[in-house]
């Protein structure tokens, strides 16, 4: 992977969480760890929690809203989905270059 490709990938991560409050039905009362603002967030949550009610996005406002963080399993699902554009022959070319070189060209 190149740098370019990293941070494809980080963006890819970075955007799971925001598409599933998109397409969420439920969402929890959680207490705001933060002193200021609201005392409960709404966090998205699976229809089966205890604590579930049945809600959309668009119905919550904007301060009220827990932004859920991105998890190892959204890591690994955007490492699953972008494919790495730096291909063996190229690493092969990059080695001998740096071998003949140096690291710095000089």
């Amino acid at each position: 992977y190149s740098g370019a490709d990293i941070a494809v990938v980080c963006r890819e991560a970075l955007l799971r969480p925001i598409r599933r409050l998109g397409s969420a039905t439920h969402f929890k009362r959680v207490p705001n760890p933060k002193p200021d603002g609201p005392r409960q967030l709404w966090l998205v949550c699976s229809p089966g929690d205890p604590d579930a009610e049945e809600l959309t996005l668009d119905k919550i406002k904007s301060d009220e809203l827990c932004e859920p963080p991105v998890s190892m399993s959204d890591m690994l699902a955007a490492l699953a989905t972008q494919k790495p554009t730096v291909g063996e022959a190229d690493l092969l070319a990059q080695k001998k270059f740096t071998q003949e070189f140096g690291q710095e060209g000089s």
